[in-house]
């Protein structure tokens, strides 16, 4: 299905040569070094990260905080990054990525720092808010894959981030696990180390894809489409549908991430270390929809088939998952609700990206950080009010938390449904192609 190559395979390798063989001879910006340079980075950020988040429920019950409590502080550094998430992102688009990349990165090695040494919950709730307030480092990088990239291959390039989030999948949960079974505070600071390294290696080799002639540039040109009457708001209907997309598929990962500790514990009787298996279970999958299926599936069927069966395995995972009552057919969920993931986050960061213009990509990368924070923020408190609760009894009806659950994803799926049926614009010509080559 997927060997052989058409004409318009071709078209579309010889166009992303043209784009960037521009960005080199012009701004001296080289696509095949920086791809790698933006996963090493990523992936310190994200492996220090997921070293904590995943044991950090149970780090917050060691301070015998309540379910809902432990929902408030995971979910706390969502709400401070749902304000300055865009605030991030502009200044980006002013400043160059570089600089706003080492500044958030400066922010979370102070609130893991805090992390690691809290001795109360409210030491806890402001690291984690700190966290948010600074955490800038990927809509940043959503934005430099953003540079580098066309609108027709950008979810391509968009998967770069899969593989680097996979690597810290995979990893950060197995160090963080061991480390949590010896001391519950050990990931914190082990993240903050990592933090420190994420801080060296943007300073010594991450590459600045918005240097100041290119900003230049992009200024100049929109304001002359400006003066022919061609100006749009950030925020049109396609926008708006695929940042509802966003918040969306967070959403569905999200309601689980956020208190699959707890859940693991109370319902499968598992620790730690089954986050890590689970966690490499993830990392595989992700790496094998990332770098082994999404270029063929994207050029053999396109971004709205693959968000379709997208949402139909998020649906299959979350009808199933009330009943999955070992650990064997947790597994079998987590299979189903990581594809999903896998295959959607480089689809509507791709797309949203589109409906934009190049001079606007910090902006609308800080906008899409609001919108994920925002579902972070909510599928906490959704999934540990669940468990705080336990039993839901409404007349005859009793439902348990993993009931609950299942009925929140499957709501999710159904939105999903909706907006992708009314989101029309995705095959027309996609804006801005010609200036996004500049």
């Amino acid at each position: 299905m997927f060997g052989k190559r058409t004409e318009k395979d071709a078209r579309q390798v010889e166009l992303e040569i043209q784009f960037e063989e521009g960005l080199a001879s012009k701004y001296g910006i080289i696509v095949k070094r920086i791809l790698p340079i933006i996963v090493l980075s990523l992936v310190v950020d994200v492996l220090g990260f997921l070293m904590i988040m995943p044991l950090l429920p149970q780090y917050v019950q060691s301070f015998e905080a309540s379910d809902f409590m432990i929902g408030v502080i995971v979910s706390a550094n969502a709400l401070t990054a749902m304000i300055f998430g865009p605030v991030w992102g502009r200044l980006s688009d002013k400043y160059g990525r570089k600089p706003i990349l080492i500044v958030s990165q400066i922010g979370t090695l102070v609130s893991f720092g805090i992390l690691a040494v809290a001795d109360s919950t409210m030491m806890l709730l402001f690291s984690r808010l700190l966290d948010g307030m600074f955490g800038g480092q990927v809509p940043t990088i959503n934005a430099v894959l953003s540079d580098i990239s066309r609108p027709e291959t950008r979810s391509e390039k968009m998967a770069y981030m899969g593989v680097a989030m996979l690597i810290g999948t995979v990893f950060g949960p197995m160090i963080g696990g061991y480390l949590g079974s010896i001391n519950m505070a050990y990931p914190a600071y082990a993240a903050t180390f990592m933090a420190g390294v994420a801080i060296i290696t943007s300073i010594l080799i991450f590459p600045e894809t918005m240097p100041e002639q290119r900003r230049l540039d992009l200024r100049k040109q929109f304001h002359k489409a400006d003066e022919n009457g061609n100006e749009e708001s950030i925020f049109n209907r396609t926008v708006k549908l695929r940042l509802a997309q966003m918040f969306g598929t967070t959403m569905m990962f999200g309601l689980m991430m956020s208190g699959m500790s707890l859940i693991l514990d109370r319902r499968y009787n598992s620790g730690p270390m089954a986050i890590g298996n689970i966690a490499a279970m993830m990392g595989v999958i992700s790496f094998i929809i990332g770098m082994g299926l999404m270029r063929p599936l994207n050029r053999r069927l396109g971004e709205n088939k693959i968000l379709t069966g997208a949402i139909i395995l998020f649906g299959l995972a979350y009808g199933v998952y009330p009943f999955m009552n070992t650990i064997k057919g947790y597994y079998v969920f987590m299979i189903l609700l990581v594809s999903g993931s896998s295959l959607s986050r480089p689809v509507v960061r791709s797309r949203l990206t589109q409906a934009v213009k190049p001079s606007q990509q910090g902006a609308i990368s800080g906008y899409s950080t609001t919108v994920r924070s925002l579902a972070q923020t909510v599928a906490p408190l959704i999934t540990t009010g669940w468990l705080q609760i336990g039993v839901l009894k409404m007349g005859g009806l009793s439902l348990d938390y993993n009931q609950l659950i299942g009925i929140s994803g499957v709501l999710v799926v159904v939105m999903l449904s909706v907006l992708a049926f009314l989101d029309r614009e995705l095959n027309e010509p996609v804006p801005f192609e010609n200036l996004n080559q500049q």
